[in-house]
C-alpha cells in the first residue's frame, strides 16, 4: 500500500485567526516588557512624604504646615515628623527606614561632606538669631550675659549649634552661664514667667511666634553691635538690620535701628527622591517664599544654589525651565501617568517603526516559511518517481500530489505574493506531469498490465 505525505487539509479562516492570535499575543507582550521597562526607568512618585520639622510654634513647623496643603492638593498625604531640630532633621534624612523625605534644616550646622547623600531644593529665608530678654533687665552687649540663664535650645538643634558658637566668641560656655535645652513656645513662657533671662531663636522673620514677642511690651530685643565683628569669625552668618519702625510705624518699633545675626534655610531631601516630586517642591518653594520681607525682596528667595550642599538636577531644571506643560494642568499624578504613556507610545513607536519598516520583506519570508512544509512533501513524492512503479503507486501518488495542492489552496496565501502560490503549484504540477510520463502512467499501459494480470489467472 502507498503512504500519504500530505497532511490533513486546514481551513483559510482557521489559519488566518490562529497567526492573528499569536501577533496580538506577541504585541501584547512586548508592550508588558516596555511597561515594566519604562516602570522602573520612570517610578510613580510616592504617595505619601514625611516632612522633619522642629519643635512646636516655630518656622519650621508654620513651613511644614504650608507644604502639607500644597501636597493635598496635589492628592499627595504627607506626614509632619517633629523633631530637636536641625541636627535631628539631618539626622532622620539620612536614614531611609525613617519614613522622612524632606527636612529643613539651618545653615552652618553641616555640609554635604559631613552628611553625604542629601541635596538641596535651594534656600528659602533668612534664619535670623533673635535674642530676646526681659524688658526690665536691659542689656547691651552679649557679655553681660553671663552668670545668666539662658534658654539655648536642645542640644540637636540649629538654635543651640548657632548660640554655642556665638556665645564662644564671647567667652560664654556651661562653665559661666546656665544653659537651658528649653526652644519655641517653652522658651517664651519661661522668659515671660521670669525663669530665664533670655531667650536665643534661631527663627524665620514670619514665625508666628517671633511675630508675636515683636509685639509683646514686656520682652525686649537685643541689638548686636558687634554683628559685623562676629560674622568676620563665622563666614556662614551675614549682618542684617531690623530699621526703626519696621515692626510697627504707628508706635515706632523698634525705636531704633537694631543689628541681628542670621544664616539661611535649606530645603533638603535625598538624591534618590522622584524628581517629579522635586519640581512639584520646588514650585511650593517659589510660591511661599517668594514674597517680600522684613529682611528680603520679592524673588529674592528661593536662592537656586547652595554653599553646603549640591543642588537636586530636578530643582534647577525647574528654577531655568519652570514646570513642564502637563505639570501645569494636571495633578502630579496624573501629569507623570500621563506622562508615562506618552512615553511608552514614543519607546513602542521608536521599535516597531524599524519592524513595520521591514514588515513586507518580514511578511514574504514568513509565507516562504508556510509554504516550506509542502515543499518537503513534494520532495518527498519526486523523490519516490526514482524507482519503478506499478499502477496502483502511480495512482496513489498522483493523489497525493492533487492533496497537496489543495492543501496549498487552502493556506490563504495573500494575493500579493501570487508569485510564491504558483511557484509552488507549478512545481507540483511539473512532479504531476513528470508521473503521467512514466509508464506506469500511461493509460495505455495500465490497461496492458490488466490484461495480462487477468490472462496469467
Amino acid at each position: 500500500m502507498s503512504r500519504s505525505f500530505a497532511r490533513p487539509p486546514s481551513r483559510p479562516g482557521l489559519l488566518r485567526l490562529r497567526y492573528s492570535h499569536q501577533a496580538l499575543a506577541l504585541f501584547l507582550v512586548l508592550l508588558a516588557a516596555l511597561w515594566l521597562l519604562l516602570a522602573h526607568a520612570m517610578p510613580a512618585p510616592p504617595k505619601q512624604v514625611g516632612i522633619a520639622t522642629a519643635f512646636k510654634g516655630g518656622a519650621y513647623e508654620h513651613f511644614g504646615q504650608r507644604y502639607q496643603q500644597a501636597l493635598q492638593a496635589e492628592h499627595i498625604r504627607s506626614t509632619l515628623l517633629p523633631s530637636q531640630g536641625s541636627v535631628e532633621n539631618l539626622r532622620l534624612l539620612a536614614d531611609p527606614g525613617s519614613g522622612v523625605h524632606l527636612a529643613f534644616v539651618q545653615g552652618g550646622v553641616s555640609n554635604a561632606q559631613r552628611s553625604p547623600g542629601l541635596v538641596s531644593l535651594g534656600r528659602i529665608n533668612h534664619q535670623i538669631l533673635w535674642i530676646f530678654h526681659r524688658a526690665e533687665v536691659p542689656f547691651d552687649t552679649l557679655t553681660q550675659l553671663k552668670q545668666r540663664r539662658l534658654a539655648v535650645g536642645p542640644q540637636d538643634s540649629g538654635t543651640r549649634v548657632l548660640a554655642d558658637q556665638v556665645l564662644k566668641l564671647h567667652g560664654i560656655s556651661a562653665g559661666n552661664a546656665q544653659l537651658l535645652p528649653l526652644a519655641g513656645e517653652a522658651a517664651a513662657e519661661a522668659l515671660l514667667s521670669g525663669q530665664v533671662d533670655a531667650i536665643f531663636m534661631a527663627f524665620a522673620a514670619d514665625s508666628p511666634l517671633v511675630q508675636r514677642l515683636l509685639h509683646d511690651p514686656r520682652v525686649q530685643l537685643l541689638s548686636l553691635r558687634q554683628a559685623e565683628a562676629i560674622t568676620r569669625h563665622l563666614s556662614f552668618l551675614v549682618r542684617l538690620v531690623l530699621p526703626q519702625g519696621a515692626i510697627d510705624l504707628e508706635h515706632n518699633k523698634p525705636m531704633r535701628d537694631i543689628e541681628l545675626l542670621a544664616t539661611t534655610n535649606a530645603v533638603l531631601v535625598r538624591e534618590d527622591l522622584h524628581p517629579d516630586l522635586v519640581q512639584l517642591l520646588t514650585r511650593h518653594l517659589v510660591a511661599e517664599h517668594g514674597q517680600a520681607g522684613l529682611f528680603q525682596r520679592a524673588g529674592e528667595f528661593p536662592l537656586s544654589s547652595d554653599p553646603e550642599y549640591p543642588m537636586a538636577p530636578a530643582a534647577l531644571r525647574y528654577y531655568k525651565q519652570g514646570p513642564s506643560f502637563l505639570q501645569r494642568l494636571l495633578p502630579l499624578t496624573m501629569a507623570v501617568q500621563v506622562e508615562r504613556l506618552a512615553a511608552l507610545l514614543l519607546s513602542a513607536a521608536a521599535l516597531f517603526f524599524p519592524i513595520f519598516n521591514y514588515a513586507p520583506r518580514l511578511y514574504r519570508w514568513w509565507i516562504r516559511e508556510r509554504l516550506h512544509l509542502p515543499y518537503r512533501q513534494l520532495r518527498a513524492l519526486e523523490a519516490r518517481l526514482q524507482h519503478r512503479l506499478d499502477a496502483d503507486e502511480t495512482a496513489a501518488l498522483l493523489k497525493e500530489l492533487d492533496a497537496l495542492s489543495d492543501k496549498v489552496r487552502q493556506l490563504g496565501v495573500p494575493s500579493r505574493h501570487s508569485d510564491l502560490f504558483f511557484e509552488l503549484q507549478s512545481d507540483i504540477q511539473l512532479v504531476r506531469m513528470r508521473l503521467r510520463e512514466s509508464p506506469a502512467g500511461d493509460p495505455g499501459t495500465r490497461e496492458r498490465q490488466a490484461e495480462t494480470q487477468t490472462l496469467a489467472v
